[in-house]
């Protein structure tokens, strides 16, 4: 059961979106391909440390609200696209931040953690790298991004793609790969300050969604020396620490995603029951509000999902199909709902007149973005097959 405390946070952090930050949506501090500039970012975020819901999911003292709880605060950050933004619990912060918070030693959470939590940074986590030159995707071990001591630094060269907000971070995490370290070889990551003449961004590419600062940029990494005391826990646990961070990392986007999706069907919901067609509200017709209704249903099956998948993940007990299971339905339900509030609008719903086109869009996105939805199918099939075997 979700706590007091976390249904008061949310309870701030949900008045402080829809009366504050709800009129900056159609702020026009936008890059050329509509995500906001950290001008806004930075305005919205000085009201929310005004109104104490800033970061609102870690504590005084550095404590991280329960994966249940965090679950209650995130669905109200994300009522507006700009929510998470203005409240710090977007992506790839929140996880980056949880997974510092994790595995960082004392000094490495002084100097690049708090900062984050602060609000005064973003980051960027530099794992994935373009698949026409073989590097890893879905797939980390397919990683060609090397690594490699040189006294006490260690020395980074490579290749990374679709790197979230790198363009204007402060904070990079990067994972490569090493060969010679005493652990046997493994991934490793890495703290850097951004930026560094050594990190180029190569393209920004225009995507369908548009909520997040910096983009998602292409880089080149050319012979980059981190000091040693900047790695990320131990040589070779990479791929641990990694999972640490993805674990939660899109059931974290179910839960922001899930509050856009309350707020698109509003919307949907105030236009049906607003607009005439053929002499009655559209409300009326069964076409249109048989589609809200299944909205409503899809909602509180995602939340139900939510709420389980989190309550599980707070015991330690989190296996793989579980998790896989909240992903995959959760995230497909949002697409469902996403659609439905474009179509019930018509025309309306497919301009920006209103967030709904932008929801439908950044959904649409989500489902690729930290696993799509194959893989978490894929692993739960080879749980049916290992079961099926262990069964014989």
């Amino acid at each position: 059961m979700t706590s007091t405390r976390a249904f008061e946070i949310a309870g701030r952090v949900e008045r402080f979106v829809r009366d504050v930050v709800v009129p900056y949506e159609h702020d026009p501090r936008r890059d050329h391909h509509g995500a906001p500039l950290d001008e806004l970012v930075h305005e919205m975020r000085g009201h929310a440390r005004t109104e104490g819901v800033l970061t609102p999911h870690i504590l005084k003292g550095g404590d991280h609200l329960t994966q249940r709880e965090t679950a209650t605060v995130l669905i109200a950050s994300g009522l507006s696209p700009l929510g998470p933004l203005a409240c710090n619990t977007m992506a790839p912060d929140e996880g980056n931040m949880y997974l510092l918070g994790k595995v960082g030693s004392p000094a490495l959470k002084e100097r690049f953690l708090e900062p984050l939590v602060a609000g005064r940074a973003r980051s960027a986590f530099m794992m994935t790298e373009p698949a026409d030159e073989g590097g890893a995707g879905s797939d980390p071990s397919m990683m060609q991004t090397t690594c490699r001591m040189d006294g006490n630094h260690w020395v980074i060269n490579g290749r990374k793609t679709f790197i979230t907000g790198a363009q204007g971070a402060s904070v990079g995490i990067i994972m490569a790969k090493a060969g010679d370290v005493a652990s046997g070889g493994g991934a490793c990551l890495f703290l850097v300050d951004l930026p560094d003449p050594a990190i180029r961004i190569d393209d920004v590419p225009n995507t369908i969604d548009s909520s997040m600062p910096g983009g998602h940029a292409t880089i080149t990494i050319d012979n980059l020396r981190v000091p040693a005391d900047q790695m990320l826990g131990d040589a070779g646990e990479g791929f641990k620490y990694a999972q640490i961070r993805l674990s939660p990392a899109r059931l974290s986007h179910c839960m922001r995603w899930l509050g856009a999706c309350i707020r698109a069907n509003e919307i949907a919901s105030d236009y049906a029951n607003r607009r005439h067609a053929f002499g009655k509200p559209l409300i009326d017709h069964e076409g249109v509000g048989f589609m809200l209704a299944e909205n409503l249903i899809d909602i509180k099956q995602a939340e139900l999902m939510i709420d389980w998948c989190a309550g599980v993940l707070d015991t330690g007990s989190l296996g793989t199909a579980e998790s896989s299971m909240a992903k995959v339905a959760v995230s497909e339900a949002l697409m469902r709902i996403a659609d439905r509030c474009v179509q019930v609008m018509g025309g309306t719903g497919v301009t920006d007149k209103t967030i709904v086109e932008q929801v439908f869009r950044e959904v649409r996105a989500f489902r690729i973005y930290d696993g799509p939805t194959e893989v978490h199918k894929w692993s739960l099939a080879k749980k049916i097959k290992r079961d099926w075997k262990a069964a014989q």
